[in-house]
């Protein structure tokens, strides 16, 4: 009976316990019980410990001739029922289902617990870039920023206020790009990127109202291929694919930057299918105009092409060729007419664009073109924390009802390298078959570490002269006089950490132009209207 009453009792007790205990912490529970265990092996040894001091106390007594009281009587155990009655087995086995039944319950509960724990959003940030994923990866949401500051100085001689062209060019500071955007997936398979640019563009040199800088839908469900459709710059060569907070300098190269824009650059309407893998990648585009653009008749239409082979590939060197194409072959129309003029320009400013008028001393416009065209063929290499890199472009228009002008050709090339000082590498995009910044090993912090230091250097020729005559002589037939622009530039590029870059630049330009026709210089016509000037230049910028 006594037996039946004590598993009453206990199961009763458990019963009571039972919802404070199961809604308490797993590992809670585990440590009580942990602790009431040793709580009990404790008393045990204690008892253990009595019993052989009282012994001990009874052998000594005995010793010593004193009589030892003998033990009380034990009762005889009461005896013990054959079974307990029926009622009361029934209400134990209640009550042992009903223990089952909470510990069913609890472990049900932390299962659902940790499934609910696994499904949740996961939200990170990465070197500043907020980040917000579901937990299978199927969807994301990342904050993007570019935020680039310049600060520049002119060094004009007093001749250029003479000249019809760049007479005063505008010192002082602007924000080059100050971009925000959204990229992610959407159902594993698709991605987005939405980016609006406040800053300066490549257009004038001052802020302009926020406009798309990318906005596409992308495929990516049978990688290495990927389909992308919206507002995006096309590949047009390996120097174009640098990313912007990723550039060498503040600007890439004037060759470079002239294929970019011929049928590429940011917001450019485009339907693109890009092969992605680590040696080769390869792209085609077909593009219209600029998101921000406004045509009153038809838009350009061009084809825009690119293929990038990396022959070599190690721990410690990459050598990466590329070459790439552009064939506009509906310039922007101006009429309804089959007739209406397709006037189309190739021009470029010097290698920084502070300046509030954005000045292009070379350039070429025509009234009217059938087809405009662009290749290129550049190469690089890296080798531990050094980077060599060129380019060749030519360029050509085609003049539309005028057979001597058709086929005007153009040209320009570049050469550049840089050193990290402190030993860092370039990295390389995939995605972008192209160079990225060095990453420090060990951050700029009040507590130490240096960053990483990279010294770099550039020489750009663009020459936009086909045909041009000689300086006092008019212009040849069929001639083209878009003048001709040579650029030494020297930077020195600071990355405390992966976030921000400063880099500092100066330049020297030359420019040779002759003018067409025109007095520009008291009694001389088709005077040479180029100069010579230097500039220094400061960037700082946030990307993430």
């Amino acid at each position: 009976m006594k037996r039946i009453l004590l598993l009453g009792a206990a199961a009763a007790i458990l019963a009571a316990a039972a919802p404070s205990a199961f809604a308490a912490d797993e590992d809670a529970v585990m440590k009580r019980l942990d602790q009431m265990q040793k709580m009990i092996e404790a008393q045990q040894k204690q008892i253990e410990a009595q019993k052989k001091e009282i012994g001990s106390l009874n052998r000594a007594l005995g010793r010593k001739g004193a009589s030892i009281p003998a033990p009380e009587p034990v009762a005889a155990p009461a005896p013990v029922p054959a079974a307990p009655p029926p009622v009361v087995e029934t209400r134990l086995k209640q009550q042992d289902q009903k223990i089952d039944d909470i510990v069913a319950k609890f472990a049900a509960e932390q299962d659902q617990r940790r499934t609910a724990m696994k499904e949740q959003p996961k939200a990170s940030v990465t070197n500043g870039r907020l980040q917000i994923a579901s937990a299978d990866g199927r969807f994301s949401a990342a904050l993007r920023l570019t935020a680039q500051y310049d600060q520049g100085y002119y060094m004009q001689s007093a001749r250029a206020r003479t000249l019809p062209l760049g007479a005063d060019l505008s010192s002082g500071g602007n924000f080059r790009r100050a971009q925000i955007g959204l990229q992610g997936k959407l159902f594993g398979d698709w991605s987005y990127y939405v980016n609006i640019d406040y800053g300066s563009g490549g257009s004038s040199g001052s802020e302009s109202p926020g406009h798309i800088q990318q906005a596409y839908l992308e495929y990516d469900g049978l990688g290495p291929l990927i389909f992308r459709v919206g507002a995006h710059p096309p590949s047009t060569g390996l120097d174009d694919s640098y990313s912007a907070s990723d550039q060498l300098f503040l600007e890439r190269s004037a060759p470079g930057d002239l294929a970019r824009n011929m049928a590429g650059g940011d917001g450019r309407d485009s339907i693109e299918i890009v092969y992605q893998g680590d040696r080769l990648f390869g792209s085609l585009a077909y593009t219209g105009d600029k998101a921000q653009g406004t045509g009153a008749f038809d838009e350009q239409q061009a084809v825009v092409a690119r293929v990038t082979y990396s022959p070599v590939v190690t721990s410690d060197l990459r050598w990466v060729v590329s070459a790439a194409g552009t064939d506009v072959f509906k310039p922007t129309d101006r009429g309804s007419a089959s007739s209406a003029a397709r006037p189309f320009s190739l021009s470029n400013p010097p290698e920084l664009i502070v300046d509030d008028n954005s000045t292009k001393f070379v350039s070429v416009s025509d009234a009217d073109v059938t087809d405009a065209w662009n290749w290129n063929l550049e190469s690089a290499v890296t080798y531990q924390n050094f980077l060599a890199q060129a380019g060749y472009f030519k360029y050509g228009i085609d003049q539309r009802g005028v057979a001597a002008n058709r086929g005007q050709g153009f040209n320009g090339w570049y050469a550049e390298g840089s050193w990290v000082l402190t030993g860092e590498s370039r990295g390389w995009s995939a995605a972008n078959a192209a160079f990225t910044n060095p990453k420090p090993r060990v951050n700029f912090t009040s507590e130490g570490g240096a960053g990483a230091w990279e010294v770099a250097a550039r020489y750009s020729t663009l020459d936009l002269n086909d045909n041009a005559g000689a300086v006092g002589s008019a212009l040849p037939p069929g001639g083209v006089r878009g003048g001709e622009q040579r650029i030494a530039t020297l930077g020195l590029n600071w990355y405390p950490n992966q976030v921000l870059k400063f880099s500092l630049q100066l330049q020297n330009t030359q420019v040779s132009r002759i003018g067409t026709n025109t007095v520009v210089v008291p009694n001389q016509a088709n005077a040479d209207i180029g100069q010579n000037f230097k500039t220094i230049a400061l960037r700082t910028q946030i990307a993430f």
